[in-house]
C-alpha cells in the first residue's frame, strides 16, 4: 500500500534541501506532541566492538527517556560496555541485559527481548548501523502523528564499508521514497506498537529475515506502515562471507551523491 500524499521531494532534491524539509516536518510533528509515550529498544549483539559503538549512539539519543533491552548473543560485557551502560542508568534509562547461547537464533532473541520489555512502542536497533541523536524521537513523532502500527526509515544513506564510501540515494520510488505508506522500512529502524508487535508474533524465531517477518505479519493483520525520511540513519553494508564487488553495484548505480568515509553531518551524529 502506497500513499498518494503529495510532497516536493524527488531525485533532484539536494542534501541541504532534504535537511530543510525534514526540519520543517520535525517542527510540525513535535509541536503536536505534548507528551511522549513509553518506548523500549531491543538490541541483539554478537560483536563487542559494535556493541560499544551502538551503546554510545544510544546514550546520545535526544528522546528523554526509554528502556533498553540488550541480548548478548554468545558474548559478555567488557569494562567499556559497562561504563556506557552506567552512564545510561545515570540518565534514569532502564537497562535490561539478557544472555543467550550461540545456538539461539536472532529471531528468538529479539522476540524474547520484546516480550520482556514494557514500552507502549518497541524499537529495533542494529549494532552495526549508525543512528543520529534524533533517531528515536523522529520515529515516535511520526508514529503518533500518523497513527501507524509501524514506522521506520527509508534507505537513503548506505555506508559501503569495504569501499569506505557513503552513498546518498534519493528518489520517489523504491526503498528511497520517503514520507509514504508502504509495506517496507529499513529493518534497523523499526518502531512498532506493542499491540501490533504481539499480534505479528514479534520477530519470529528464525535466523534471518526477522524484519520481514514482523513487517509482513503486520501487513497481513491489516496494519499500517509509514516510511519516514532516511536522514538520521546510515545503513552499513559490511563484509560478509558472500561479499563480492557486485553486491555494491546497485547502491553505486542509484546514488545521487557519494562521499569518502561516513557522511559527516549533525543529523547523523557524525560531524567532524
Amino acid at each position: 500500500m502506497y500513499s498518494n500524499e503529495k510532497h516536493t521531494l524527488d531525485r533532484s532534491t539536494t542534501f541541504p534541501q532534504e535537511i530543510q524539509t525534514l526540519s520543517k516536518i520535525r517542527a510540525i510533528r513535535r509541536k503536536k506532541l505534548k507528551k511522549y509515550p513509553s518506548v523500549s529498544i531491543v538490541l541483539s549483539t554478537l560483536r563487542p566492538d559494535d556493541l560499544l559503538s551502538i551503546l554510545t549512539q544510544i546514550k546520545l539519543q535526544t528522546l528523554e527517556t526509554f528502556e533498553l533491552a540488550i541480548g548478548l548473543h554468545g558474548i559478555a560485557l567488557n569494562a567499556k560496555h559497562k561504563v556506557v551502560i552506567n552512564q545510561l542508568r545515570l540518565r534514569k534509562i532502564k537497562v535490561l541485559i539478557e544472555k543467550y547461547g550461540p545456538e539461539e537464533t536472532l529471531g528468538s532473541i529479539l522476540t524474547d527481548l520484546a516480550m520482556k520489555t514494557s514500552g507502549e512502542y518497541v524499537a529495533k536497533m542494529d549494532d552495526d548501523d549508525y543512528y543520529g541523536p534524533d533517531h528515536l524521537r523522529d520515529l515516535v513523532d511520526a508514529i503518533v502523528e500518523k497513527e501507524a502500527d509501524v514506522v521506520g526509515r527509508a534507505m537513503n544513506y548506505v555506508y559501503l564499508q569495504p569501499l569506505d564510501l557513503t552513498v546518498r540515494r534519493f528518489g520517489v520510488q523504491g526503498t528511497q521514497a520517503v514520507e509514504i505508506w508502504s509495506d517496507w522500512v529499513c529493518g534497523g529502524t523499526i518502531l512498532v506498537t506493542r499491540k501490533a508487535g504481539e499480534s505479528a508474533g514479534w520477530f519470529g524465531i528464525g535466523t534471518t529475515a526477522v524484519d520481514r517477518y514482523l513487517l509482513s505479519h503486520v501487513t497481513q493483520n491489516r496494519g499500517k506502515i509509514w516510511r519516514t525520511f532516511g536522514a538520521g540513519y546510515i545503513y552499513r553494508r559490511g563484509f560478509t562471507f558472500h561479499t563480492y564487488v557486485t553486491n555494491y553495484s546497485k547502491y553505486l548505480k542509484n546514488a545521487n551523491e557519494q562521499v569518502v568515509g561516513l557522511w559527516s553531518d549533525k543529523v547523523f551524529g557524525t560531524q567532524k
